[in-house]
This record gives C-alpha cells, sequence and structure tokens, in this order.
C-alpha cells in the first residue's frame, strides 16, 4: 500500500500576508524562497503535475534540502527537469541537467514498481539557493493529487508557496486542509472545468522539541482527491469512506479461491476444535507455518491483493495478500471475517474526508462470539488476540460488501505495558558482586524484548549488558520463557557477576541503588515550550532489588525516599534497611496523552528527580575494629 503514501505532512499560521512581522530566519536552516505546483488533469486518467521550487540553504544543518528526489512508477514518469544554483550574490555556479540524475529502484519492498530519480548535491558554501523545476506526466488513472507542500520539514520557513489544479467537470477536486488557515479558491472556468487554487505566504520555521508531537500533526497540508476517480481500469467514489470502502471490496472480487486440496486440510484442522475461536487458533498457526511476509507492491496502485491461490502456491505474500488469504481460509469453515485497512503510522483517520493515503497496512477482524479478534497476519508469531503496538488504539477502515466502516481497536491500559526487574545482590567486601535477576515483561514492553528469543546466545548476553549499568559485568545461565496470550509475557533469568560492584574510598564502599536504568531519558527545559508535551507509549517500570550486606560493612547512608504524583506519571522511590539486607522498591508510571506546554517544565523536573534516583548511590562503611 505505501506505492501512494507519500508523507508529507504541512503547517501554516492563522493569516496572510505577515511577512513584515515574522523572521523567517528564526529557527530557520533553509527558506524556500517561491514554490509552486500546478496540476492540469485532462481526464479522469491522465494529468501533467509541474513543479516549481526555489530554496535557500542558509548552513549545513540545511544541506539535506539540496537535494532533489522523485518518486515514479509504471503509470507516473519524469517528463521535463532543470537545476540551477547560485552563490549568495546571486552568481550562477552549477547547472543541473536531465541526464545527470541518477535512477534507482532500491526499495524496501521486493517487488514494486517504483523508481526513483534523485540527485544528491553537496553545497559547496552557504548560504546558496538552488532552484529546481520538473514535469511529471501520470497516464493510468488519478485516485488522489499531489498534496499541497509548502513546508517539508523542521527548520524551514517559506516566503511564499502556490497550488493550482484544474480538473474535469464531471470530476471536482475534494480537499481537506490541516493545520493551515489558507483560503482555498474553487470556481468553474469558462470551459467547464473545474480550477483550485491556494496560496499561502510568510510561514515561520517549526523547531523540533523534546517530547514534542509529531511532524504529521505540526507542518501544514491541504490534502486533495477526486471526488469520482478511474484507476487502472477501474472506477470509484471518494464523496465517504463508505464509497471507497465499496471499490476497495471490489478489488477483493475473485481472489478467495482456494484449491481443493486446501480445503480439505483445512476441514481436517479444524475437525476436533469445540469453538470458534479454536478453529481460528488453528488456522492462524497454519498460516504462520506455511507462508512468510513478503512486501509485494505491484498491481493496482499497491492496493489490490494477489490471488489466495498465489498466496498457497508461493508460500508468500504482502499485508493484503496474506490477510485475504487468512479471510479465504477462515471462510470455508464458516467464520466470517473483515480486510480491514490501517495506519501503523497515526491514529486517527479523518472522520469526515476519505483518501487512501491515510492508510498504510491491512490486518483481518474477526467478530467471534462476545469477542472480536484483530489478526496481524504479517507476523502470526504475535500471540493470537494480542493487538501490537502498532495498531491498539488506531482508526481503521472495515472493508464489508455495502462498503467501507470507520471502527477503532483496542487499547491497553498503561499500567500493563509492565516490566519487572527483580534482583538479588550478594555484595563481597571487595566490592565483588554476583546478582541473580528475574525480567518479566508485558504487551508493549514484551514487544520490545521479544527479539531476544530468537537470538544467539552472544547477542542476547550483549543485549541485557548494554542495559546494565555496571563498569566490568558478565552475563550468564540466561533462560528465557514465553506465554503467548491475548497478554502476552516474556520472562528472562539470568546471572550478573562483576569484581567491582561499587567503588572503594578509604573506608567507604560507594554501590550503585539500582543497575537497570543505564540510558534513562532527561530533558531540559531552557528554551520557552511552544508545542504540546506528548507521551505516544504509556509503561510502567517496577524495580525489586535486595542487596546482602557483605561481612564489615555497615549503612552511613541512603537515599531518600521519593514519591512524586502528576497528571502525565507517577513515582515512588524506597530504600529501606531491614537486617543485613537493602530492599530497593521503585515503580515508574508513564501515562501517553497530549498536556499542554505549560506542563513541560514540571515534566522536566520529574524526569531529573527519576534518574537522580535511578542514579542514586548507597554509601556503606567499614565498622570499626572491636
Amino acid at each position: 500500500m505505501r506505492k501512494l503514501i507519500f508523507c508529507l505532512f504541512l503547517q501554516s499560521i492563522a493569516g496572510l500576508g505577515l511577512y513584515a512581522q515574522i523572521d523567517l530566519h528564526s529557527n530557520a536552516y533553509s527558506i524556500v524562497q517561491d514554490a509552486s505546483t500546478e496540476v492540469i488533469c485532462t481526464s479522469p486518467t491522465n494529468a501533467v503535475r509541474k513543479e516549481r521550487k526555489v530554496i535557500q540553504i542558509l548552513d549545513e544543518k540545511g544541506k539535506a534540502e539540496a537535494s532533489f528526489a522523485c518518486l515514479c512508477d509504471q503509470s507516473t514518469t519524469l517528463n521535463k527537469f532543470s537545476g540551477e544554483v547560485q552563490d549568495s550574490q546571486g552568481k550562477v555556479i552549477r547547472k543541473i541537467k536531465k541526464s545527470e540524475l541518477q535512477i534507482t529502484g532500491y526499495s524496501s519492498e521486493l517487488a514494486t514498481d517504483n523508481y526513483f530519480y534523485y540527485f544528491n548535491y553537496t553545497p559547496p558554501q552557504y548560504p546558496i539557493t538552488i532552484t529546481y523545476e520538473w514535469e511529471m506526466k501520470c497516464n493510468d488513472g488519478l485516485i488522489v493529487f499531489p498534496f499541497f507542500l509548502p513546508q517539508g520539514s523542521y527548520n524551514q520557513s517559506v516566503v511564499q508557496a502556490s497550488y493550482r489544479i484544474q480538473t474535469p467537470a464531471e470530476s471536482p477536486c475534494l480537499y481537506h486542509a490541516l493545520h493551515i488557515d489558507a483560503k482555498v479558491n474553487q470556481q468553474k472556468t469558462p470551459e467547464g472545468a473545474w480550477l483550485t487554487e491556494v496560496n499561502v505566504k510568510s510561514l515561520p520555521a517549526i523547531r523540533k522539541e523534546p517530547y514534542g508531537p509529531d511532524m504529521y500533526d505540526l507542518l501544514p497540508r491541504i490534502i486533495f482527491v477526486p471526488e469520482h476517480f478511474s484507476w487502472a481500469g477501474t472506477q470509484g467514489s471518494m464523496k465517504s469512506w463508505q464509497t471507497y470502502g465499496q471499490w476497495q471490496y471490489q478489488l477483493l472480487e475473485g481472489r478467495s479461491e482456494l484449491p481443493p486440496a486446501l480445503k480439505e486440510e483445512l476441514q481436517k484442522l479444524t475437525a476436533s476444535c469445540n469453538s470458534p475461536y479454536e478453529e481460528v487458533a488453528a488456522i492462524y498457526q497454519y498460516l504462520g507455518k506455511t507462508t512468510r511476509y513478503v512486501s509485494i507492491q505491484l498491481g493496482i496502485g499497491g492496493l489490490q491483493p494477489i490471488p489466495a491461490t498465489n498466496v498457497h502456491r508461493t508460500g508468500f505474500g504482502d499485508c493484503k495478500g496474506l490477510s485475504n488469504y487468512m479471510r479465504a481460509m477462515l471462510a470455508e469453515v464458516g467464520i466470517p471475517s473483515y480486510y480491514t485497512v490501517i495506519s501503523t503510522y497515526h491514529k486517527k483517520l479523518l472522520p469526515d474526508f476519505a483518501s487512501v493515503n491515510q492508510m498504510n497496512h491491512v490486518i483481518l477482524q474477526v467478530p467471534l462470539p462476545g469477542d472480536t479478534l484483530w489478526l496481524e497476519c504479517t507476523n502470526p508469531d504475535i500471540p493470537l488476540g494480542y493487538i501490537h503496538h502498532s495498531i491498539a488504539g488506531h482508526d481503521a477502515l472495515t472493508i464489508k460488501e455495502d462498503g467501507g466502516h470507520l471502527c477503532r481497536l483496542p487499547a491497553y491500559p498503561d499500567s500493563l505495558n509492565r516490566l519487572l526487574n527483580r534482583a538479588s545482590v550478594d555484595l563481597s567486601a571487595g566490592g565483588e558482586a554476583q546478582i541473580k535477576v528475574k525480567q518479566s515483561s508485558f504487551l508493549l514492553q514484551y514487544e520490545d524484548n521479544i527479539s531476544l528469543k530468537n537470538m544467539e546466545s552472544t547477542k542476547q548476553i550483549d543485549a541485557l549488558r548494554s542495559d546494565i549499568s555496571l563498569q566490568q559485568a558478565t552475563v550468564s545461565d540466561i533462560q528465557l520463557t514465553e506465554l503467548k496470550s491475548k497478554e502476552p509475557q516474556l520472562d528472562v533469568s539470568y546471572t550478573i557477576n562483576t569484581t567491582q560492584y561499587g567503588n572503594r574510598t578509604g573506608k567507604r564502599l560507594f554501590i550503585p541503588a539500582n543497575i537497570f536504568h543505564k540510558s534513562f531519558p532527561t530533558v531540559d527545559n531552557k528554551e520557552k515550550r511552544t508545542q504540546d508535551l506528548q507521551i505516544i507509549y504509556g509503561y510502567q517500570d517496577v524495580d525489586s532489588i535486595c542487596i546482602h550486606l557483605p561481612e564489615g560493612y555497615e549503612i552511613e547512608s541512603l537515599p531518600r525516599t521519593s514519591q512524586l504524583k502528576k497528571d502525565f506519571g507517577e513515582f515512588q522511590s524506597s530504600i529501606k534497611c531491614q537486617d543485613r539486607d537493602i530492599h530497593v522498591t521503585q515503580r515508574l508510571l508513564l501515562r501517553q496523552g497530549v498536556y499542554s506546554p505549560e506542563v513541560y517544565a514540571e515534566f522536566s523536573a520529574f524526569m531529573k528527580e527519576v534518574a537522580s534516583q535511578y542514579y542514586s548511590k548507597i554509601i556503606l562503611r567499614k565498622a570499626e575494629e572491636p
């Protein structure tokens, strides 16, 4: 589905004509002096797109904006191109011809008809100004138009930018503006065609801020789509998600047939099952054993699944093909399921505006009595019934015979995304220690750690060692136990041996209170916050550590008890001595959500306090001789 996903995300500020009031150099690494896009659709299947971009690169931080890239495929070609580079005095120092562009078919997909024209340019000096002009032609249908793209990245300001699109009388242009307050003018030409235009001026650069919203939620864009479209021999409508879903449903027709031998095998496979859930589980397990995922972006814009018979014959498919194959196998045993399109990048779909480029993935919805399963068919190693973090809580579109239906997948409470560290430390008088550890991770944190299961032993050691804040330590005796359920769990037991658990200074031994948070993030609060504070994933860490005091030592100092409770999180730290044992208990809960910029100073102080507690030291003193 990625063939049509152009991740270009833009924002504007309210009002036009503000150039005199705005410093376009503030926070800017580059300035778009002028950008124009013109799209002329001569029919529902043919269009010419003309682009011109004049961009000033201010310093080395903006050098990435000096290069050119253009995505093409079998239906979209680059007809014309020219480039020119000027120095700070306006003198032309470089001309770039189309023949100098490089072409690559490199892609993360196994099979794709996409290819890139690109030109990598490194400015010899700063500032410089680069002008690129190019023309593209589409001749096999239009399901989405180019976005209006005045800004394409952080730290880029815009002097002026314009967009103009002309569409046939029978195919008016629909649009949706996000994070922009520009007026869109739409009218009919004397010849009866639709003309849509928009202009913006003086857009200030946007600075990336720690824990800020995704660029998608900051930078301006206007999405344009045809109300009625023709694409690779098919016709559809973008008037609503329902009509878009009707078109998607057409793409599934005739692609769910299964060979007779497989039908017979499925009946045998489920003959002893006692419930629909058990039948789904048996077939899901069969899918995992007999197929593998590859990305295939061929066919109707990478939007149509390959036939189920082909998946069965070859043993591989992409998200579309594998989901459709699973759908066909479930149907064979009488279990209905629904092909579902979703975004793995963004949680929300625009409820009142349909467009293909809002989604990039396909899963399968299986509504069972009293339960609804969401199957990730590209990775059947994911436990049945578990909704992984890339789709949990996301909007989705189920494709049914009557069209598309918006829905939202369930999400898990932050407190269930747990990581539990339990450790017992045998400390010697010389500072050596042996540490027995049991780590349990659940849900989101299970996903973070499950790769350990398939690592070689040396890689497992390296991975576990990288999370331990000890200068000299070896890891051994690793044992893993996985619980594959709707709330999956991974237990990892291992032993740490170190010759330097603490630092000795005279009669004192300084030892760490907690060794399990080597790279805990902190954030500064030096600059004024302008963006919301966003915590994308909520989680809970709980550490329980018992340190056995060495003979001949007594406690001189323990870190203070700490307890914090905020809207965005909670933290408790307790370090106590009982008999000859020091018990360290630390618990951190971060809550996902969006918080106002005013909360950032409080958040910064919270994170620094948590870090100081994680990195705190216990001071032991050698007892006086009697």
